[in-house]
């Protein structure tokens, strides 16, 4: 596949990790420069504001300070899930400004109005912004975190410097995974409020979180003492990371209790697969959809085929997703045929085929685990498995995330991740926002001895194959 158009199907899950370059091009695509919106011309004498001039710009051409705001608005609306108004986007790039802490400048500010609803936009900008691009930065930041979906972000250089090394694998940090949710909607959110709270997920084997005994649900209020109102989970999860041997003090929020920890952040890289043998079953737990997942998943099942195994067990609780072309192979395992999942944007429905080379018997008892935290690939994976009758599933209802991501370069090179679809099984069925329901419900908890694991798991396959 061309790294140009790497597509996500990842939940807003984010590791609490940190930094260490490694692109890897996921849906990065240049944009061009073609408006979709009525484009304002340059004024040809500076207005003023309190003193300050304001020179507000069109985008043909783009003025290079600016850029990335024409090319986020022309990327909403020739890519984004849903129909947006300028004037919604508009709004939402006035609220981005209004988390700035106000222009001390004298100096000419140059704002990007690709459509005339962004006039107003400007004048906040003017007043709230010191530069140029810090005006377009929180533009962007705006129209993201309030104009559209929880899923749809902006990510600055230095925020995409960590998204790409969380794919990597390789990293620094202490090792939880997390969720900004908002109990008010029970939906995903970008800032963090009274209602959205950053809950702990899970924590990664043998890692600084996990020895500090941090838990699922424990709720995350403050970082080095200071709350953590206000901030995006970026913010967040930019300072919880740093380099190994370092300190980070989080305050949590357990039940009606608070009380800090301090953990000493650490280098360790993110397991993808573990597998073995337990009994005649073989077990293997894959823990997100990244790059090279597939390839590791069906190598550890080949290897426990070689061993004879009678069954597989197969473990996806905790997984937050990932890359849906990695969902569609791991799929293709056990399919030999038809679709895996059926993308629908605005323009377009498509489906996406199995590979064609399956390698586990037909006839092989295969057993899904997944729980609340089964999130987006895990899901497309989960549920084509299910309605194809190939597997029993057993555990909880997964997350609920149905939408597709694609993440766009952007000329100062950050990103933007944009909604492009929804998804659905072949079978036209939608589990947004309720999950998939498992053949069997029975909560597996997270920390049993994999022998545990697998015995649970199997004598749940034998109830509802009676």
């Amino acid at each position: 596949m061309s790294p140009m158009r790497r597509i996500s199907v990842t939940l807003a899950l984010v590791v609490l990790l940190a930094s260490c370059t490694q692109s890897d091009g996921e849906g990065a695509e240049t944009p061009d420069t073609t408006q979709t919106t009525q484009a304002v011309t340059d004024t040809t004498e500076p207005a003023e504001a309190a003193g300050r001039p304001l020179r507000v710009v069109g985008c043909e051409p783009a003025h290079p300070d600016v850029e990335i705001v024409c090319e986020s608005i022309d990327l909403v609306h020739r890519h984004y899930v849903d129909e947006i108004t300028d004037d919604t986007l508009a709004r939402a790039a006035i609220q981005g400004l209004e988390t700035l802490d106000g222009a001390t400048a004298e100096s000419e500010l140059v704002c990007a109005a690709p459509a005339a609803a962004f006039q107003e936009t400007c004048e906040i900008a003017l007043e709230q912004a010191d530069t140029n691009a810090e005006a377009a930065e929180a533009m962007v930041f705006g129209l993201a975190a309030y104009g559209l979906d929880p899923n749809s972000v902006y990510f600055d250089p230095d925020a995409l410097e960590l998204v790409e090394e969380e794919q990597s694998g390789e990293i620094q940090g202490i090792g939880a995974l997390v969720s900004a949710e908002d109990s008010a909607t029970e939906e995903l959110c970008n800032i963090i409020t009274d209602t959205c709270r950053m809950y702990i997920i899970s924590t990664i084997e043998d890692t600084p979180a996990e020895a500090a005994g941090l838990q699922p649900d424990d709720v995350v209020v403050a970082v080095n003492g200071e709350s953590i109102i206000d901030w995006t989970v970026d913010e967040v999860t930019a300072t919880v990371r740093g380099p190994a041997g370092t300190d980070v003090v989080l305050t949590i929020e357990r039940g009606e209790g608070v009380f800090e920890v301090t953990i000493t952040r650490a280098s360790f890289e993110v397991p993808v697969i573990r597998s073995e043998v337990v009994g005649d079953a073989g077990y293997v737990s894959l823990n997100t959809f990244t790059d090279n997942a597939d390839e590791l998943f069906e190598d550890a099942v080949r290897d426990l085929l070689d061993q004879d195994v009678d069954s597989l067990v197969v473990d996806l609780r905790n997984n937050p997703g990932g890359l849906l072309d990695t969902a569609i192979e791991v799929a293709s395992v056990f399919l030999p045929d038809g679709d895996v999942v059926i993308t629908e944007s605005p323009e377009s429905s498509t489906s996406y085929p199995v590979s064609g080379n399956p390698i586990v018997p037909e006839d092989m008892k295969v057993v899904v685990i997944v729980n609340g935290a089964s999130a987006s690939a895990s899901e497309v994976v989960s549920a084509v498995l299910q309605e194809r009758d190939r597997v029993t599933l057993v555990g909880e209802n997964t997350f609920g995330k149905n939408t597709v991501q694609q993440r766009f370069a952007l000329s100062n090179g950050g990103a933007l991740k944009l909604t492009i679809a929804r998804w659905l099984t072949p079978g036209g069925l939608d589990f947004g926002s309720v999950g998939v329901t498992p053949d069997v419900v029975r909560d597996i908890e997270t920390g049993l001895p994999v022998e545990e694991v697998v015995q649970e798991a199997l004598a749940a396959s034998v109830t509802v194959a009676g």
